[in-house]
């Protein structure tokens, strides 16, 4: 029973009493007593038409109770006249986001607590959100089964969501929950989370095309979901040593590319001296290897020429040519 019925019923009782008294007294004296009486009378009135009136806010629902039986419909928005005993319950039918965060994360977010353990035991921090929202038909037997807005939450949507999370996140260990199989992942939380609702309905009475239509549940919001920071720092530190060890391979791989480049050179150099005419002085085998160098670099010259990257070559004869390149 509101308070406004109950209000305007008192002014109706006081109505009725200074109607009497003034009844009692007759006459002139009994003036302020029917004026007394007109305005209880009235304001109960007031009372009483106002209590009849349910106004809905926009994106809610109302269920109303007489004397704790639940009425088998639901109030949506708007105006509606309705029996002055009955007491409602609002319900919102908004989309409703449930979060859950890792305990090791920061505060600035409200949301529930919650951890989850992967197929190779290692513990993962989750930030996830659970958007759903009730469909109005359904608020009724909601409230009937459950109870308030806040009722539904802490008893069905929540635990269904905290067990969707473990049951879902056991499956995968934890470097492919946070790599590659994340939208597997999210997929699978999702689908579990709906079962698990959908049971817990048909488990308080209702059927199970009922169960199915109550709740419009979304697809999760997959934010966020790491290791404990040991197991990143190792991580980290495993890939750095991996990236140096690489390296160190590479450094080895150039060194060992140039020794053999030298080897090379000096077995040239050897077999260019083993296959000369013996019987031949320093200076004349001085000359042999100069005529050689200046062919290299002549052949090297005309090759540059041919390709366009030198247009001038200036020669004295005595000295090196010195090329000019063309623009």
């Amino acid at each position: 029973m509101s308070v406004t019925l109950i209000l305007g019923v008192v002014a109706l009782l006081l109505a009725a009493l200074m109607a009497f008294i003034a009844f009692a007294i007759g006459g002139t004296r009994a003036l302020g007593a029917k004026i007394t009486a007109t305005v209880f009378f009235l304001l109960g009135a007031f009372g009483v038409i106002a209590s009849m009136v349910q106004i809905v806010k926009p994106g809610h629902v109302s269920v109303a109770t007489l004397f704790g039986a639940v009425q088998e419909r639901s109030y949506e928005e708007g105006l509606h006249l309705v029996n002055p005993l009955y007491v409602f319950e609002d319900f919102s039918v908004r989309r409703t986001m449930f979060d859950f965060r890792g305990s090791d994360q920061k505060r600035g977010r409200a949301g529930e607590e919650i951890v989850a353990v992967s197929s190779d035991s290692t513990p993962l921090t989750m930030d996830i959100g659970f958007p759903l929202s009730l469909n109005a038909p359904y608020s009724w037997r909601i409230f009937q089964r459950f109870g308030g807005q806040y009722v539904v939450a802490s008893q069905l949507v929540i635990p269904a969501a905290r067990a969707a999370v473990r049951d879902a996140v056991a499956t995968f260990n934890w470097r492919d929950a946070t790599t590659i199989a994340r939208d597997r992942l999210a997929q699978k939380i999702e689908e579990r989370f709906r079962q698990l609702v959908v049971q817990d309905l048909e488990a308080a009475g209702f059927s199970p095309e009922e169960a199915l239509a109550t709740f419009t549940i979304q697809p999760v919001q997959l934010r966020k979901i790491l290791p404990p920071s040991k197991v990143l720092n190792a991580v980290a530190e495993k890939i750095a040593a991996e990236e140096d060890l690489e390296r160190q391979k590479t450094l080895t791989q150039i060194a060992e590319e140039e020794a053999r480049r030298r080897g090379n050179e000096g077995r040239g150099v050897r077999n260019l001296f083993t296959e000369l005419p013996q019987g031949f002085s320093p200076g004349q085998i001085r000359d042999v290897l100069s005529a050689i160098a200046d062919k290299t670099r002549a052949e090297a010259m005309m090759k540059a020429v041919e390709t366009g990257q030198v247009r001038v070559i200036v020669m004295n004869g005595s000295q090196p040519a010195v090329s000019v390149a063309g623009e």
